[in-house]
């Protein structure tokens, strides 16, 4: 894997950098949340539509993923919440057609394209550019990983066809897995009490 994988600090500061006090500031928000949330692909982000979006189950309908397959992934409530602000504070603010069902919406109304989404994460990594949107889906991936999530459940989440894919994640922090490792596998556990000498 070649993308810089961002920690998890560094997300935080990420998702904090759009200013809520503007309507640009409130939708790249969500869609910042939503990256992170998701682990979705730019392409899949700007195929969203807005009944892709179950906000109370917090569910998303990720439409013509990779290999045009349909999948369901779910959000945080974080990300539930901003994209919930841009629905009703932003999008209405946006939308020049009521026939345009996109869920994400540029200045002028159209639907956003892979590019914007691109220029949305630069315009805030300004404390690390190599954080891209690649990487913030590595991101997803890689922290869910750590904190115990199976391989299997990721392999769903982030649409791959074989667990074979997503098989690399596990290669990312080596000295992290071998430390869990030792923690909780019987035979791997250091010796914390000494052995009585015989007398």
């Amino acid at each position: 894997m070649s993308h810089y994988v961002p920690t998890e600090t560094e997300m935080l500061t990420l998702l904090k950098q759009p200013d809520l006090t503007t309507w640009r500031g409130m939708r790249d928000r969500a869609i910042l949340e939503l990256l992170y949330s998701s682990a979705l692909r730019r392409q899949e982000v700007v195929n969203l539509n807005v009944d892709s979006v179950n906000l109370s189950a917090r569910t998303v309908r990720v439409i013509k993923g990779k290999w045009r397959k349909d999948r369901f992934t779910p959000m945080t409530r974080k990300a539930a919440e901003a994209i919930r602000v841009y629905l009703s504070s932003v999008r209405p603010l946006l939308c020049r057609n009521t026939m345009n069902n996109a869920l994400f919406l540029a200045e002028w109304g159209r639907r956003l394209t892979s590019g914007m989404i691109n220029e949305t994460v630069c315009h805030y990594n300004a404390f690390n550019p190599r954080i891209c949107v690649h990487s913030i889906r590595h991101a997803t991936a890689t922290h869910m990983l750590k904190r115990g999530a199976n391989i299997l459940y990721l392999q769903r989440l982030l649409g791959h066809n074989s667990p074979a894919t997503t098989q690399i994640y596990t290669r990312l922090y080596p000295k992290d897995l071998l430390a869990v490792y030792e923690k909780y596998h019987p035979r791997a556990k250091r010796q914390t009490t000494k052995r009585k000498s015989r007398s």
